[in-house]
């Protein structure tokens, strides 16, 4: 048995939950996935996986091996890379996710200067506002709005991101502006359900620690924030967007704010890895151009507490 490559076959396991899956990118049969896997327990004398007919999960020692075996073959492929190409330049392929406006606002854009500064990374760039699950998804990298739970991730705060409540010309030709929170009851708002709870986001105010919160009723739910934001601009009903997304539509007259007065609350950041893996080189570089990015671009839009 070649123990590292036993050991890349169970984290791949581990990883997409499967033994097919893992065979497939390993590019391997199935059962020679499971003979390692098995000549692997053999070996440490303990069962590591669990499996049903539904998924497989690591035990409690398959779990404890899986974070040690990450760090060292992360720190073997490290070695290798660096002995191969005379450099300790970050290199290897990189998977990252990032709410959608972000990714189309901030990261698409601006994402060829991170590869010319490093030419050895190649990067999969995945746009969703879901909470997706780094480990079982293999994503190295996320960029993650709201309070984070405690969970097995490491985090590194960015900021606290500002929202605004607006809404088109033509929706306030129709059914006016609200003068008061109060107000808002009797108009129409564009529902957007939360990743984290699946549940349609209430519109909450704050002002001198004044808080109003209501459940305006919306005729149109979307879990996308750009079919939001262009629903808003289309005058279906009042929407919050990120002041970032919404301050040029409100510079050009395509958006108005809505009870300038008050604020939304702010909604905190984070680019967040698995703990379970050493931070690869490649990692870091993203993490930290990214972090300067945001800080960059954002600029008022985003509070630093």
């Amino acid at each position: 048995m070649d123990r590292f490559d036993a050991m890349r076959a169970f984290i791949q396991v581990v990883d997409s939950g499967s033994y097919t899956r893992a065979a497939q990118q390993l590019n391997l049969h199935k059962a020679t996935v499971s003979q390692q896997i098995q000549q692997l327990e053999d070996k440490l004398g303990t069962r590591l996986l669990t499996r049903t007919t539904r998924s497989v999960t690591p035990t409690a020692e398959g779990l404890a091996y899986y974070q040690h075996a990450c760090t060292i073959l992360e720190q073997v492929d490290e070695v290798e890379a660096m002995l191969r190409k005379g450099t300790s330049a970050p290199a290897g392929h990189l998977r990252v996710n990032v709410p959608v406006a972000m990714g189309r606002l901030l990261f698409a854009p601006e994402i060829r200067g991170f590869l010319e500064r490093h030419p050895r990374i190649t990067i999969e760039l995945g746009c969703s506002d879901r909470t997706v699950d780094l480990v079982q998804e293999g994503v190295d990298c996320a960029l993650r709005g709201g309070v984070l739970p405690d969970s097995q991730l490491s985090a590194r705060h960015v900021g606290e991101l500002r929202f605004v409540l607006c809404a088109a010309p033509q929706y306030i030709d129709v059914h006016g502006l609200p003068a008061t929170p109060d107000d808002l009851i009797d108009h129409q708002q564009i529902g957007y359900v939360l990743a984290s709870t699946g549940k349609l986001r209430p519109v909450r105010l704050e002002r001198e620690g004044q808080v109003a919160e209501y459940d305006v009723p919306a005729r149109f739910v979307t879990t996308d924030s750009a079919a939001a934001l262009s629903a808003g601009l289309d005058g279906l009903g009042l929407v919050v967007l990120a002041e970032f997304v919404a301050s040029h539509y409100m510079t050009s007259g395509a958006l108005v704010q809505v009870l300038p007065g008050w604020q939304c609350p702010s909604l905190p950041l984070h680019l967040v890895t698995p703990t379970a893996r050493k931070r690869a080189a490649r990692i870091q570089a993203f993490m930290d151009w990214a972090h300067a990015l945001l800080l960059r671009r954002l600029g008022p839009h985003l509070e630093t507490r």
